[in-house]
């Protein structure tokens, strides 16, 4: 049988850092316009099967399903549901719990999808459920989470939500999360857009923290601008790509990261951007690199 692998030409592995799967009555009406505004196929959105048949598509190895919950803006994707998927997949899959630190519940959630469903992360999302990543209910959480051994992915940037809260947004303010915490590994999504360049000083102090580039990979200007960012203080191998499903059609996002690479010459002074750089984001990022099995 023909491979659809985009690597078909090596034996490469693809790891997709950062994917979604949801049903409409997990995300209410707000989940619900990004499947219409933003799904490669709005009728079929999130769902389970559209994810399997896109990573199949994309030819992708292992695959991070980011759980997905929020009081403030009323949308959650159960934690068991992301437990399944994840059980199903046949060991290709790692599930992130969504955790909302706001839920007086929070820490027994963390302890019960640890412990009873086998989830390895926890996604946390302060601008979508309006914490401060320094807030003594988030501090809680964390305890927990380095109890277990969990890792933690940080949605620590913009919003598209116009109820999402900005102030809370800046990813300089995982510095402290990343201190006190220094064994627990922490995943920057979206590389913290648009504070890219805070990113850089947390990356260069931390050696548990690294930046995904999951829904850059459309944005060429954007993109090349995270990337040289990160090449100028030798910081590549701390990115990981994912696709944002179902934002974004994994195997078109995979082509827009190499895309962005440069050609032989570049003016004077500029920084490079080598497609091998591009190549080694896309194929070398074990799930390793957060302490998981390869």
């Amino acid at each position: 049988m023909t491979s659809k692998r985009i690597n078909v030409m090596t034996k490469r592995q693809i790891t997709d850092w950062h994917s979604h799967v949801w049903l409409p009555e997990h995300v209410g009406g707000w989940g619900q316009e990004l499947d219409a505004k933003y799904s490669h196929d709005p009728s079929r959105g999130g769902s389970p099967e559209a994810h399997a048949e896109a990573m199949e598509e994309a030819g992708i190895d292992r695959f991070l399903i980011v759980g997905l919950v929020s009081r403030h803006l009323n949308f959650a994707v159960p934690n068991d549901f992301i437990a399944d998927y994840a059980k199903r997949s046949q060991g290709r899959g790692v599930g992130l719990a969504g955790i909302d630190p706001n839920d007086p519940g929070a820490v027994a959630e963390v302890r019960r999808c640890a412990e009873e469903l086998g989830l390895r992360g926890v996604k946390l999302a302060p601008p979508y459920q309006n914490f401060h990543p320094h807030s003594p209910e988030a501090f809680k959480v964390y305890d927990e989470i380095a109890k277990q051994g969990m890792f933690i992915m940080f949605h620590q940037g913009a919003v598209t939500h116009r109820m999402g809260v900005l102030e809370v947004a800046n990813p300089i303010l995982l510095d402290r999360v990343a201190r006190e915490y220094p064994e627990t590994q922490i995943i920057v999504a979206h590389m913290g857009q648009p504070w890219s360049a805070e990113v850089i000083p947390l990356m260069r102090k931390h050696p548990n923290l690294i930046a995904d580039l999951s829904a850059r990979c459309t944005r060429r200007n954007q993109l090349r601008s995270m990337l040289k960012l990160a090449i100028d203080y030798g910081l590549e191998d701390k990115l990981v790509w994912g696709s944002d499903f179902p934002t974004f059609v994994p195997k078109d996002h995979a082509a827009g990261l190499l895309a962005a690479a440069d050609g032989d010459e570049v003016a004077t002074g500029e920084t490079r951007i080598p497609l091998s750089t591009l190549e080694d984001i896309l194929y070398d990022r074990p799930l390793s690199l957060i302490g998981l099995p390869a």
